[in-house]
Order: C-alpha cells, then structure tokens, then sequence
C-alpha cells in the first residue's frame, strides 16, 4: 500500500511538471536576436563568385545569383552540408520531436516558395544583365579580330566590363535584398515559435551571435 501511495504521488508530481509552462522569454530580447540573427544570415546573399568575362568565357554565375540561404533547394535539407546549411544543421542538431519537425518542415517550405516568388523577378534582371554584357563582350572581341583594337586593349576592356557587371548585380541585389530578408525573417521567426526556450537558446548559440 505504501509502494502505491509513493508511486501514486510520483505520478502526480510528474504530471505537474510536466504541465508547467515554460518561462517566458524577453520580447525585446528575443526581437533583437532575431534581428541578429537575420542579419547574419542575410549578408551570405552578398557574398558571391563571378566567373569568365574573358576572351573564351563569357561571364557566368555559378548560383544564379541566389546566394547564400536563399540557394538552398527543399532536397538539400535531407544532405546538411556547408556553411550556407548552418541555419537548418543547427535545427536538425537539435534533434527535434515529430510534431516540431512537421512545423519546422512546413514553415522551411513556406520560405521555399516566397524565396522562389520573389527569384523569378530577381533572375529575371539577372538574365536580362548577363544578355546586355555579352553582347559588349562579344563586340569587343570582334573589334579585336579586325585589328580596331589591341589585345592588350581587349584584355583591359574585358576586365572593366566585368567590373561594371560586378557592380549592376550588386545593384539588382540591393533591390531585391529586403525582400528577400523578409522571407528569412518570416523562416527564424517561425522557428523561435516552434522551439523551446532551451532549444532556441542553443540554437542562436549554434549560429554563432
């Protein structure tokens, strides 16, 4: 009878605690590292490679120009890798339950596709670009090719065409860069909501702010 009683109030205990509500996090603290948080991440959208803009090569962009997070297609959340994977590497590091990883899955999706909605303007601009500045190109190796210029000249016009092509496409990412910040917002915000405080606390700490 005693076993049961003890038994009985362990249970009890178990269930009360288990119903206590965590403690509420600061709001501004919370905003503020989330702003953080954004922040960070956001800033891999201006971090980029430009390749060719030479006399074989045109000039090319290995990601389209979606860099950083907003690269990260829906299967490469099954293979974490990379430094642009750390946000989803610290989430899945933090082993969560089912009914989170439904959240989480559903809310990564919906970031998924206001990324691609506002990319298709986005690489549209970029297309548009990358047309204009191979036509330059391709006139400059003509002039080349009937002695109207150096190759010396030919080699100095290139390096200053893409130049200029690196400076429109940090334009076209400026134009674009809140948009897209938004949508990475909505992401984080998201997953504060769905983590616990514990979970949250270890996963801005993941992220390194």
């Amino acid at each position: 009878m005693k076993k049961f009683l003890l038994l009985s109030l362990f249970l009890i205990l178990s269930f009360q605690y288990s119903c206590v509500k965590e403690e509420d996090l600061d709001p501004i603290e919370v905003g503020a590292t989330i702003e953080a948080l954004v922040n960070k991440i956001h800033q891999g959208f201006f971090e980029f490679e430009i390749n060719g803009g030479t006399i074989d090569e045109p000039i090319s962009l290995p990601t389209e120009g979606m860099d950083g997070i907003y690269g990260i297609r829906s299967a490469d959340l099954d293979n974490l890798e990379g430094d642009d994977l750390s946000l989803f590497n610290c989430l899945n590091n933090l082993n969560p339950g089912i009914q989170q990883r439904l959240k989480l899955r559903s809310s990564s999706n919906t970031f998924a596709v206001c990324r691609y909605a506002t990319g298709l303007a986005y690489k549209a601009d970029i297309t548009d670009l990358l047309d204009r500045v191979e036509v330059e190109r391709l006139d400059y190796i003509r002039q080349f090719n009937e002695g109207e210029i150096t190759q010396a000249s030919l080699v100095q016009e290139l390096t200053d065409l893409k130049e200029r092509f690196s400076l429109f496409y940090l334009g076209i990412k400026e134009f674009y860069s809140d948009i897209f910040k938004t949508c990475l917002e909505t992401l984080v915000v998201d997953i504060q909501i769905i983590l616990n405080n514990q979970q949250w606390q270890t996963f801005v700490g993941c992220n390194k702010i």
